[in-house]
């Protein structure tokens, strides 16, 4: 038998933004989809950074699913363990400041922790 999800509101404009994603950047959307990296997109104007796009890559890497995943705050990978000193450089980073990269704790769905290279690059709407 079926199962019925309710769908949150955040998990609803996180679905709505992945669709405003794919029509404004079309072929790069697509080119993130398909590679074999982890890749997360996530809305910096919004508190928390929450997540807008994954894909089948990082799902595969962390072991969520993708409703799990669209409209959390990209914090709620990180570990609790993961430096102070990383966390500020990704929230930097996450501003706007610079682009740049950290190594850092992740944790999967299961519940255990990986290493993983972050690298964050702002992409700024100039419309």
């Amino acid at each position: 038998m079926p199962t019925i999800t309710i769908k949150s509101e955040e998990q609803k404009d996180a679905e709505a933004d992945v669709e405003r994603v794919h029509d404004d950047l079309g072929p790069f959307v697509v080119a993130a989809e398909t590679t074999r990296m982890a890749m997360v997109f996530t809305n910096a104007k919004e508190p928390g950074n929450p997540i807008i796009f994954t894909n089948d890559s990082f799902l595969s890497l962390t072991g969520y699913d993708r409703d799990e995943v669209l409209g959390q705050s990209f914090n709620f990978l990180m570990a609790h363990a993961s430096d102070a000193r990383s966390l500020a450089t990704i929230a930097s980073e996450f501003e706007g400041n610079s682009a740049g990269g950290s190594e850092i704790r992740y944790r999967r769905k299961d519940g255990s922790e990986f290493w993983a290279a972050i690298f964050i690059s702002p992409v700024r709407d100039e419309r």
